[in-house]
């Protein structure tokens, strides 16, 4: 039986992947590794052994992924984790458009319905990419040109949303807040200082309402870290 969700919302739902061996990774990254550690028969307990990268699979990184200086995984603060959750749904877009980048249109538009995007909040694109997972080519749109194409925000419109919105935090269900083929990485370039977060690979996100909703981030505080594997709440009022 499903456990209650927090007071003052209706549901609690997971918005991160299961973490895999197949789970595809950035071009370069560590592929995940699991492999027996312990077995009941023999020692008394189950472990598996775990080796990847800290940005594999649904993930998030602190400023110091891009920014030297910048705080890193240990040196956030807990309410960093916790998120007003504003969802930009450019499904249609995204799928008549491999390539298909956030601008201030798009941010326009949807104030235009549901008003100013709060500030403080985790502003998350929507693409339905989430449901490509499983197919490595697919989900990254490798090309004979040599490079990735998946749908992500313009660096204009992160910082956009960084200066004029206050946002902690850019998030999507493709592999990157970049769109696949910006190699400057210009949205993370914007976003990364300070406390402010990207969550990448996430999932589900359609069942999160446009505005309203929270997300609550999991994952390791390890030292020096760039970031971190996560499981990622959604909480739906």
């Amino acid at each position: 039986m499903a456990g209650a969700a927090p007071f003052g919302f209706s549901r609690v739902v997971f918005l991160s992947h299961v973490l895999t061996a197949k789970a595809p990774v950035f071009p370069g990254d560590p592929k995940v590794e699991l492999s027996s550690a312990a077995t009941i028969e023999r020692d008394g307990y189950y472990l598996q052994r775990l080796i990847c990268g800290e940005q594999s699979g649904t993930h998030w990184a602190a400023a110091a992924h891009f920014s030297p200086g910048e705080p890193s995984a240990d040196q956030l603060e807990a309410a960093d984790f916790f998120l007003s959750a504003a969802i930009l749904d450019r499904r249609a877009e995204a799928t008549s458009d491999r390539d298909y980048t956030v601008d201030l249109g798009d941010i326009t538009r949807w104030e235009a319905d549901f008003g100013p995007i709060p500030s403080g909040s985790a502003v998350l694109l929507l693409t339905g990419y989430d449901e490509r997972i499983h197919d490595s080519a697919l989900y990254l749109g490798g090309s004979r040109d040599g490079r990735l194409h998946y749908p992500g925000f313009s660096g204009e419109v992160a910082q956009w949303l960084v200066e004029h919105r206050g946002i902690r935090a850019l998030g999507t269900d493709t592999m990157g807040i970049d769109p696949g083929a910006d190699d400057t990485f210009a949205a993370n370039q914007a976003l990364l200082h300070g406390h402010r977060l990207h969550l990448e690979n996430l999932r589900g996100l359609a069942e999160l309402p446009p505005v309203g909703g929270w997300i609550i981030v999991g994952g390791l505080r390890t030292q020096a870290g760039s970031g971190s594997p996560a499981t990622v709440f959604g909480l739906i009022p």
